[in-house]
């Protein structure tokens, strides 16, 4: 019985690598803010008239690098052809589509719209890279 593998499609390779990015930069994110906590949190009510308090650019913080956490580990699984991972992203994609496309009907704001379609757009593409693609499908199936 012969095990035969099969290659990662680009597209695959190219949503894990915007993934592993998207990690990183949430690493460095969460990194700043609770190092600079006191002096982000002085920037941003001076920018925006907003008090945030030093604990909550923490929380802000931590939460950043649990977030760069969960997205190194779903780019690792999708890297590695897991279902699971790619039906997680799927779920969280399908999420994001329909968030976007009720605040382009019920706002209709130009900021909402354009916003809207170019969530839609991204969706789309990454719904097709995982699902729509034969090269996708057997890469998924073949782990």
């Amino acid at each position: 019985m012969s095990m035969t593998t099969v290659k990662r499609p680009g597209v695959v390779t190219f949503i894990g690598v915007i993934l592993y990015i998207q990690a990183f930069l949430a690493l460095v994110a969460g990194i700043v803010a609770i190092a600079y906590k006191t002096r982000l949190s002085d920037t941003l009510e001076r920018q925006s008239g907003v008090e945030f308090s030093d604990g909550s650019v923490l929380g802000i913080g931590i939460v950043e690098l649990i977030m760069a956490v969960l997205l190194f580990v779903v780019a690792s699984g999708i890297m590695r052809g897991s279902r699971g991972w790619r039906a997680f992203v799927a779920v969280v994609e399908g999420l994001r589509m329909a968030s976007a496309l009720f605040a382009m009907l019920y706002y209709h704001d130009s900021a909402f719209v354009e916003s809207g379609i170019v969530t839609l757009l991204i969706g789309t593409f990454v719904l097709w890279a995982l699902y729509g693609h034969d090269k996708s499908e057997a890469f998924f199936e073949s782990t």
